[in-house]
């Protein structure tokens, strides 16, 4: 019987998504491509795996049988691959790192150094991602570890948290919250909104989702990263919510900020998949010691 992995996956693709179109999208692939591999599944298996209309995909009651297989399978699968990575990079002394766009500022260069200090055979490249990927880059796997803040869609992942700071509004010079020395949340929920692209738990935290009891935020621009939310306050398009650090290392003319009384602290965290090889533990120790340091340290 000539299954493969490709066609666990496409098979798991178009019974999560419903549709060979968004399934096909999904996996990178062309639509034509992926129906020839459900259909040599199909062949192979001697059944029909799904149900076929002109407005709807599901699947047979085999099918159904045959994707509780599947799933397990690809989770073992994943957790093969994991192991194996994780086996390589301790073997090559090599750690890709990423980090979302304005997150630990000030201190990825101290972990960098002290890495460096304690690690000098080893390299460490940090991936700069925006706010399309606020996981910066761990659902893709394109990092063995990220530095980011909490929450993310992001499933079994390890969080550690590093530092912790203070939450602000970002404002218009001359809003008249701007003459306030701070802001509460519930001042915030009728302001117009700069936002993070896409959706998920990551942009709702931003828009203090968590604060309005349902209540949605009016989003009237979105921003992938700090310069152009920045500038869209500055252009009076609508306010944001940001970290503290970012009033200190991304100030401009324009912009008044002000800090969220009564707004949970933010988190930083590096994130990771399981098993942490021995330079992500390394890692971790490293961004834990610079992050206690005293501020003038």
């Amino acid at each position: 019987m000539n299954i493969q992995l490709r066609h666990i996956r496409c098979l798991l693709a178009v019974a999560s998504e419903k549709s060979f179109a968004r399934a096909a999208e999904k996996l990178s692939v062309s639509q034509p491509a992926l129906s020839q591999t459900i259909i040599q599944l199909e062949e192979t298996l001697g059944f029909e795996v799904f149900e076929r209309t002109t407005r709807s995909v599901s699947l047979t009651k085999d099918g159904a049988t045959l994707c509780d297989y599947a799933q397990k399978l690809n989770r073992s699968m994943e957790t093969f691959y994991r192991e194996v990575k994780a086996l390589q990079l301790s073997r090559h002394n090599f750690l890709r790192v990423g980090y979302l766009i304005g997150t630990a500022v000030e201190f990825i260069p101290k972990i960098m150094q002290e890495f460096e200090r304690r690690r000098p055979n080893a390299t460490l490249e940090f991936v700069e991602y925006d706010f399309t990927n606020p996981d910066a880059g761990l659902s893709t796997e394109l990092v063995d570890c990220s530095i980011f803040r909490p929450p993310v869609d992001t499933p079994d992942i390890r969080l550690v948290e590093i530092a912790r700071e203070k939450c602000v509004a970002c404002l218009p010079d001359g809003h008249p919250l701007s003459l306030q020395e701070t802001v509460t949340v519930e001042q915030l929920f009728d302001e117009p909104f700069i936002a993070a692209p896409g959706n998920g738990v990551w942009r709702d935290y931003w828009l203090a989702g968590q604060y309005r009891q349902g209540r949605g935020a009016r989003v009237v621009f979105e921003a992938a990263t700090v310069d152009s939310e920045l500038q869209a306050v500055a252009m009076r398009k609508g306010i944001s919510i940001t970290a503290e650090s970012t009033a200190r290392f991304y100030a401009r003319p324009g912009v008044t900020f002000r800090r969220i009384a009564n707004m949970d602290d933010c988190i930083i965290a590096i994130g990771h998949r399981q098993p942490a090889n021995p330079l992500i533990k390394e890692l971790i120790d490293v961004a834990i010691a610079v992050t206690r340091l005293p501020a003038d340290g």
